[in-house]
């Protein structure tokens, strides 16, 4: 398995690039890579060329991040300015506004079947959900602290909610917190089952495996320069990936899982074999600190491979084939 680089995307915004999502195929389109930006837009391109396809404006503040809903169709971004935005992805029409009180959502992401949109809530340390049938808030699902800590001033702060991940099957969801902390919760019961701990520093990236023989298995990527993988359900921590010299800002999952990829303030993606345990190939396309790696769907020429996309503070988008 390997990474080709393609092509990077010099000044592909105006300001730092923090988050990507790739928009699965429509009947109309192809799939298309929705990037994010400090600079207060959402932008589409076309992999092919690269080709910016459209400009996207509603937010007031700087991007942080980006989900695409499975269907093609819609897709919703989060921003400094406390407002989830959820959009048509071909119009840049606006479907729903969700609003979240300052420091209250974060990484957001829908579930696999499309139905409800999680959002890592911030300071509030816990998980929103909203139902994408008529946009309303239907949960919030709190994280304790840990037994034994003790509550501070600083507490609150430590507990703020970073990152956000759905199960294949969408009946959990794990969130990574500024303390180092993952919980994980039953969403069918809207309850907390237990954390998963191992990390010092913040955890700003988590993904599951997405095939069935380990589905039950979590990526976290940390400021602790860790990867983590775990069982999420056994509360045990299987590996530790070590080699980036630096925070660990963005983890993804190969479609086949059999890889996966990681994005780094050192400012390499570095792609790890998991059969190995180790990385295999480590790419500089970028000048400045990695923020979000992210595959897209199986390559319809060639089901085995797919792109990687990834974004940086310096502003560019860089595409990769994996194979």
């Amino acid at each position: 398995m390997k990474l080709a680089p393609l092509n990077t995307v010099q000044n592909a915004h105006d300001d730092s690039v923090w988050t990507a999502a790739w928009v699965p195929a429509t009947e109309a389109s192809a799939p298309l890579l929705l990037t994010g930006s400090l600079d207060e837009t959402v932008r589409l391109w076309n992999p092919e060329g690269p080709q910016k396809v459209q400009t996207n404006t509603g937010h007031q503040l700087g991007v942080v991040s980006i989900a695409a809903h499975p269907s093609g169709r819609i897709a919703a971004s989060s921003s400094i300015d406390s407002y989830i935005r959820v959009f048509d992805v071909a119009t840049n029409n606006t479907i729903a506004t969700l609003e979240a009180p300052p420091s209250e959502v974060w990484q957001v992401q829908f579930n696999p079947q499309g139905t409800t949109l999680a959002a890592a809530g911030g300071g509030s340390a816990s998980v929103k959900l909203w139902d994408t049938a008529e946009w309303k808030l239907v949960a919030s699902l709190e994280a304790p602290r840990l037994e034994g800590s003790r509550p501070s001033d600083k507490s609150r702060n430590k507990k703020f909610a970073l990152s956000v991940a759905w199960s294949p099957d969408g009946k959990q969801i794990a969130c990574g917190a500024m303390d180092g902390t993952i919980s994980i919760f039953d969403v069918v019961r809207a309850k907390f089952m237990h954390h998963l701990e191992g990390h010092s520093k913040p955890v700003r990236s988590l993904v599951y495996s997405p095939t069935s023989l380990d589905s039950r298995v979590l990526f976290s990527a940390s400021d602790d320069g860790q990867v983590h993988m775990y069982d999420a359900e056994r509360k045990t921590l299987i590996t530790s990936l070590s080699g980036h010299s630096s925070w660990v800002l963005s983890v993804d999952i190969t479609p086949d899982g059999l890889a996966i990829a990681t994005g780094s303030s050192d400012k390499t993606v570095r792609l790890w074999d998991l059969k190995m345990r180790a990385a295999t190939q480590i790419l500089t396309s970028h000048e400045d600190q990695v923020w979000t790696v992210a595959f897209g769907p199986p390559l319809q020429t060639d089901v085995r491979s797919c792109l990687l996309a990834s974004v940086s503070d310096d502003k560019s988008v860089a595409f990769y084939r994996y194979s």
